[in-house]
């Protein structure tokens, strides 16, 4: 609100502008310094934007949409109970800022990836923890009003780890058809500082999927280091669709199907024999050739010109026949 001068300061202002004392620029250049001086000016950090700033990766949220609605089913059956998942666009932001903006306490689970050499953090409300722990523990109508503070007991990490298996088997099903990946549960924090296999100045890709179990409402957020998905930024750079898919797995089956339809030249070798150019040039009928095999010994089966396998001569019906007994290792 503007300040009124009052009518003292308005006869010396008048009276200072008369005789020369104040000049009119002076009271511009106040003017102008005060309102710099009072204009909001914010830092902008460049190295933090830019290692904040990453190239979007749309498969994965091709991924996460899969995810949403296998948890879906997948909780529905293991509480027996309607459950609604809806998934929210993915965020790259720094690791610092991420454990700021998660309330305490909070149930975080480290998830371990074996070929993807990496790790998932899976972090869940605890008012979807309580809800989960309430109804498998025989309450009908959990409200979970009041969210404690206390480490969970041994049978409640049991049951959260049951819970986190069951997210982790999705997560296998929805990441298949990109880069097939092997989930397996580490363990459980309910401090975000306790959980310090990410540093920082990190960049973390973070995606929240909101839960409602019955009458309470909660969420899920699944938060994956930036610098492992990079490992396989090529799978995920592009948004594979249903069609394609589908059209994938038409092609797969056909190339399977003429593949099988190709003929093979099969050979049973029953032995070798090195013999001089004389010794062949006597060669006549009624000669006898002594081979380098019993005839009980196994005998080597060519596909083609590849040994293959190894088998045993015998009788089939009246026809000459050899039995592959296994591979040639």
């Amino acid at each position: 609100m503007e300040q009124i001068l009052t009518q003292e300061e308005i006869d010396a202002l008048l009276s200072g502008l008369s005789d020369g004392s104040i000049e009119p620029e002076q009271i511009k250049e106040a003017e102008s310094k005060e309102k710099v001086e009072q204009k909001d000016v914010k830092e902008f950090d460049i190295l933090r934007w830019t290692r904040t700033k990453k190239e979007n990766l749309p498969t994965l949220q091709f991924i996460y949409e899969r995810f949403s609605k296998s948890l879906q089913s997948s909780l529905s059956l293991f509480l027996e109970k309607d459950v609604e998942i809806e998934h929210t666009p993915i965020q790259n932001i720094e690791y610092r800022e991420f454990i700021k903006s998660l309330p305490l306490p909070t149930n975080m689970n480290i998830v371990t990836t074996e070929n993807l050499n990496g790790f998932f953090i899976i972090i869940f409300d605890t008012k979807v923890i309580f809800y989960v722990l309430e109804t498998l523990f025989g309450n009908p109508n959990p409200s979970v009003t009041r969210i404690e503070g206390r480490d969970f007991t041994k049978i409640e990490l049991y049951i959260i780890k049951r819970l986190v298996d069951i997210v982790s088997s999705e997560m296998e099903k929805a990441w298949a058809p990109v880069f097939p990946i092997k989930c397996r549960y580490s363990r459980s924090e309910m401090n975000p500082n306790y959980v310090t296999l990410i540093s920082q100045e990190e960049t973390v890709t973070v995606s929240q999927f909101t839960i409602e179990l019955g009458n309470v409402g909660g969420w899920m957020k699944v938060c994956i280091p930036y610098a492992i998905l990079e490992t396989i930024k090529e799978f995920l750079i592009s948004t594979p669709s249903r069609e394609d898919m589908e059209m994938r797995q038409r092609w797969v089956e056909k190339v399977k199907e003429n593949l099988s339809n190709v003929p093979v030249e099969i050979k049973a070798l029953l032995g070798t024999k090195k013999m001089s150019l004389k010794d062949f040039m006597n060669i006549k009928e009624g000669s006898v050739i002594i081979m380098d095999k019993y005839v009980n010994e196994s005998v080597e089966i060519l596909i083609g010109d590849k040994r293959k396998f190894k088998g045993k001569l015998g009788i089939l019906k009246g026809n000459k026949a050899v039995q592959i007994e296994g591979p040639i290792i």
